[in-house]
């Protein structure tokens, strides 16, 4: 195995108060940061049918990805995460998978596939796949070899026989529930048994108590990686296992068990079972085998897991035993609100990088396809802050597509929606589900469609300020997307990437950090989270001089243009932010 996959990271000299968790480090073992080269990058996800539609369809596809590569590189981005594109009925848009092994026509054909791959090789820029292991489409020749019983495919999903019948009813084997609503099993009267689905009803779990199962999934991961992937995000990773015993869940909240609510049963048998990490062992060594096999670079895993920090940070293993190379720190944008306050900011930074396991690598997300966009959550005047914050940090920055914009949620109706998680609770209760409104097109231009296709009608509506927030109008003067390429730009700078971490609250309302290094560029970020002005004195970060560059401050700045900022006196408005670059100095 390549022995790159034990590192030995040396902590830089920094304030060991606050360079928590050995984010702050150097290789100076076997593995270098070249081979680890997602230190470097910014992710960037795609939801490919919302990118950019390239023959006019209404949906985005792969030669609308690739038209737009230089978009890409332009951010500054070096890889791209790329949501679903597998053959799939789209019952839940790519994510019911009918062929683990193939493009579906809507995105394209193979041969796109691997054009879109070389031209990110010649941008220099990688590719990681969504990987979907937890279940498949009911569509999949699996699972209809399973329900006629044809080995070896009987016992390729979890299949359980009623607990009794009730009226001539079948009653379910337990009270376990969907996340997307309802009883997590299904009945199939053809082999008067029940299967499983934890999510929608066209999506049946797969049986990883079958080894076989894990050896097709083994292979998917192969065969992708042949096409020139550079890793895998894993995804809905800690429902891989259920309870063998198939034992009732215990309620929080009886109300919502009996309405079908995924929230009101404590999933301590369909959740984050034992079993798992030792399949994502299987993952990780599936990868390193291929590595070392080809080109001797590591291939990236990322893990989805929303769960409380101890359990989240088993993913990332130990040196025995490597898993992901990170679990995704979903805390920034599960634990902070506008309502919020710098402490609560500076607790949930903390809340991972005093938790994370020595050696390993943090990362940062504040925004998904699953989750409603940044400036709807937080407000379109904490982008820029939210942006600074999330590319300041150390560790690997995750940047869901349009957030560099400041794009916002799109109201979408009940006649136009289209996400399962909305439709499957009716009218009354869609919008408190459905994942349409942070899935819309990509806001190009201000003319037809935002620029995204050339059809009538795209698959989801363009939210009505596209005219305004786009790429084209965003790419002179200052604007979010401005902002953020400057941003970009400073992680190149090893203070950003390994120099030590310091936070600070300042005045209760402003929440503020360095990175610093020794002898190089370093960086001073303050952004008030409060409705009133005020004025900071950042003379308590020991190494910054009494005067520093101002180099990029958010777009809703105030202050009177100027290169250089007295740091005794640093004024922002109301949800302003700054960041100002400088030389550590050591003061007596």
């Amino acid at each position: 195995m390549l022995n790159c996959f034990e590192s030995n990271p040396k902590p830089i000299p920094g304030n060991t108060d606050t360079a928590l968790g050995g984010s702050a480090t150097s290789t100076n073992g076997s593995c270098t940061t070249e081979q680890e080269w997602w230190r470097h990058h910014v992710i960037y996800q795609i939801y490919p049918r919302s990118f950019k539609d390239s023959n006019g369809d209404g949906a985005g596809d792969l030669k609308g990805i690739e038209s737009k590569l230089d978009y890409i590189v332009e951010l500054g981005v070096k890889t791209i995460w790329l949501s679903p594109i597998y053959k799939s009925p789209m019952k839940d848009f790519g994510y019911d998978i009918e062929d683990f092994k193939d493009v579906d026509e809507r995105f394209g054909t193979l041969q796109d596939f691997r054009d879109l791959v070389k031209a990110m090789r010649m941008r220099d820029l990688r590719l990681v796949m969504d990987l979907v292991p937890n279940h498949s489409s009911d569509q999949h020749e699996w699972f209809q070899k399973s329900l006629r019983k044809e080995d070896p495919y009987t016992d390729y999903y979890v299949w359980v026989p009623p607990k009794g019948f009730e009226d001539g009813k079948p009653i379910p084997p337990n009270n376990w529930l969907s996340v997307f609503g309802g009883s997590a099993w299904e009945w199939y009267e053809g082999r008067g048994e029940f299967y499983l689905h934890q999510f929608a009803k066209e999506q049946p779990d797969l049986n990883f108590r079958n080894p076989a199962v894990k050896e097709e999934m083994l292979d998917v991961m192969r065969f992708w990686l042949e096409q020139g992937v550079d890793g895998f995000r894993v995804d809905a990773m800690p429902h891989l296992f259920e309870d063998g015993e198939l034992r009732d869940e215990p309620a929080i909240n009886e109300t919502k068990v009996q309405q079908g609510d995924y929230n009101g049963l404590h999933h301590v048998h369909t959740h984050n079972l034992p079993e798992v990490l030792e399949v994502m062992a299987d993952f990780r060594n599936t990868l390193d085998e291929y590595s070392e096999m080809t080109d001797k670079v590591r291939k990236l895993m990322m893990a989805e897991v929303y769960d409380s920090v101890e359990k989240t940070m088993q993913y990332y293993g130990d040196r025995h035993r490597p898993l992901a190379d990170f679990p995704f720190n979903f805390y920034l944008m599960t634990n902070i609100s506008r309502e919020s306050s710098p402490y609560d900011i500076k607790n949930t930074i903390e809340l991972w990088m005093s938790n994370m396991p020595e050696t390993k690598w943090a990362n940062w997300v504040l925004g998904n396809h699953d989750h409603g966009r940044v400036a709807s959550r937080f407000g379109g005047d904490l982008v820029d802050c939210l942006n600074m914050i999330l590319l300041m940090l150390p560790g690997t920055a995750v940047t869901y597509y349009g957030e560099e914009l400041g794009m916002e949620d799109t109201p979408v109706s009940w006649e136009l929606t289209v996400d399962p998680a909305g439709l499957n609770v009716g009218p009354e209760k869609y919008k408190d589900h459905s994942r349409d409104p942070e899935r819309t097109p990509m806001q190009w231009n201000a003319f037809k469609n935002a620029g995204f296709s050339d059809a009538d009608k795209t698959w989801l509506p363009l939210h009505p300020d596209f005219q305004t927030v786009n790429v084209e109008t965003q790419s002179q003067g200052t604007s979010h997307l401005n902002v953020y390429k400057a941003l970009v730009r400073a992680r190149g700078d090893v203070s950003v990437m390994y120099g030590a971490l310091n936070m600070r609250v300042l005045n209760d309302a402003v929440f503020a950090f360095s990175r610093s290094y020794s002898g190089n560029r370093s960086y001073v970020v303050a952004v008030n989270w409060s409705n009133t002005s005020v004025t900071v004195d950042l003379r308590t970060f020991d190494d910054v001089p009494d005067i520093a560059e101002v180099f990029v401050t958010s777009v809703n700045y105030s202050g009177a243009p100027t290169k250089t900022l007295s740091i005794n006196s640093v004024s922002l408005d109301a949800r302003e932010g700054i960041v100002l670059s400088y030389m550590p100095e050591i003061k007596d």
